[in-house]
């Protein structure tokens, strides 16, 4: 039976940092300007775009949480360990 695939190494040092400002950066700018593209359509005063700008950071902030923040549980053991 195949084992399941292991996840991609997470980066380290610089490449950690600008991967984290990455992805803090484009989800404001995604949504934002999904927002004004909603705007655009719907012929309103830059409501939707503010919307998009507070949902792309604060999904963004959870994305940045889930892959770099979390502890595995491998982590904990060896943590419990020391």
């Amino acid at each position: 039976m195949p084992s399941s695939p292991k996840p991609a190494p997470l980066p380290r040092g610089e490449g950690l940092v600008w991967s984290v400002i990455g992805t803090l950066l484009s989800g404001p700018i995604v949504w934002g300007f999904i927002g004004a593209l909603v705007d655009r359509q719907l012929d309103t005063d830059r409501t939707f775009l503010a919307i998009g700008v507070v949902v792309g950071a604060v999904v963004s902030m959870y994305v940045v949480y889930l892959r770099f923040g979390r502890e595995t549980a491998e982590e904990k053991e060896k943590r419990s360990q020391s």
